[in-house]
């Protein structure tokens, strides 16, 4: 189908841009619900972990965003994120622990290798739904550590850490 006038281009625009929007209202804001994304079970299957050397994509963003409940990426991530150096640059030499006590005491739950981009994820089952963990990153080049003080009961990382509060070391 071929538009030759601006006025059909733009009549078409505007019919997709309100086919996109959604009419349904969060009661609480008053403001349009965000569309929801209809989640193919097949993507659910995928087991994916990082690991040393591997790579991925998007270092920085929020891979919940289409690796999680809402996204069609394949594998549903439990656990994600980016290490990062003290220069913002990735930090593949990262190991990512979540324990049940701070700085890496307690129960040990989970271990993730970054990958040659800085990226930490995983599909394995994590009980922070049910369980306050606490997130360790150390580096291996370096030495560092950093760690959070407080549980978290998230494991979308980037969500949190990125721009001007990333987890650094050095």
């Amino acid at each position: 189908m071929t538009f030759h006038s601006a006025s059909a281009r733009a009549v078409l625009l505007v019919a997709l841009t309100a086919a996109c929007g959604s009419d349904e209202v969060d009661d609480g804001t008053g403001e349009p619900k965000p569309p929801t994304v209809e989640r193919s079970p097949e993507l659910d299957s995928v087991t994916l972990k990082s690991q040393r050397g591997g790579t991925s994509h998007n270092a920085g963003s929020n891979c919940m965003s289409c690796h999680g409940p809402n996204g069609t990426a394949p594998g549903l991530f439990t656990v994600a994120g980016t290490a990062v150096n003290a220069r913002r640059e990735a930090n593949p030499d990262a190991t990512v622990t979540l324990s049940t006590a701070s700085n890496g005491g307690g129960t040990l739950v989970l271990t993730l290798e970054a990958d040659a981009n800085g990226n930490f994820y995983t599909t394995e089952a994590v009980p922070l739904t049910t369980q306050a963990l606490y997130p360790r990153v150390t580096s291996r080049a370096s030495a560092s550590v950093n760690f959070m003080p407080f549980p978290t009961m998230s494991g979308a990382c980037n969500v949190c850490h990125v721009g001007g509060n990333p987890v650094d070391l050095d």
